[in-house]
C-alpha cells in the first residue's frame, strides 16, 4: 500500500507541475460544442490571444497574465470589457468563466453572469 500511495502522490505532484507550465497552455484552444477557437502564446508569465474562429467576430483581448494553473485577461466586444479567468483543469482542458463584465446592463453582460464554457485544447 506505501508504494501505491507514493506513486499516487508522484502522479498528482506531475500533473500539478504540468499544469504550472507556461508551455502548456501554448496552441489553438477551442469552447466545447462551439466553432469558437483562440491561439494562446504564453511569454513567461503572461499571455497573448488570437482570435482564430469564427472569422469576423471583432473583440480584442489585453495582455493575459499566467499565475501557476490559472490565468486572467481583459476581454473587449462591443462595448464591453469583461475581466476573464480561465483555469487549467487537465493539460488539455481549461474553464472560463467572466469576474467582471461592465456595463453590467448589457445583454452580453446578462448573458455570461454566472457562466462558464469549458475550453479543449486541439492538437
Amino acid at each position: 500500500m506505501p508504494g501505491l500511495l507514493a506513486a499516487l502522490l508522484l502522479a498528482t505532484s506531475a500533473k500539478a507541475d504540468e499544469l504550472t507550465d507556461p508551455n502548456t497552455w501554448h496552441g489553438e484552444w477551442q469552447a466545447e460544442n462551439t466553432d469558437f477557437s483562440v491561439l494562446v502564446l504564453p511569454s513567461g508569465e503572461s499571455f497573448r490571444l488570437e482570435p482564430l474562429r469564427p472569422a469576423g467576430i471583432e473583440w480584442q483581448a489585453g495582455e493575459g497574465m499566467i499565475n501557476g494553473s490559472s490565468g486572467t485577461v481583459e476581454v473587449r466586444y462591443q462595448g464591453v470589457v469583461a475581466q476573464v479567468m480561465v483555469q487549467l483543469t487537465s493539460p488539455e482542458t481549461a474553464i472560463v468563466r467572466s469576474m467582471s463584465c461592465q456595463p453590467d446592463y448589457h445583454v452580453v453582460c446578462t448573458l455570461v453572469r454566472n457562466q462558464q464554457a469549458r475550453f479543449v485544447k486541439l492538437q
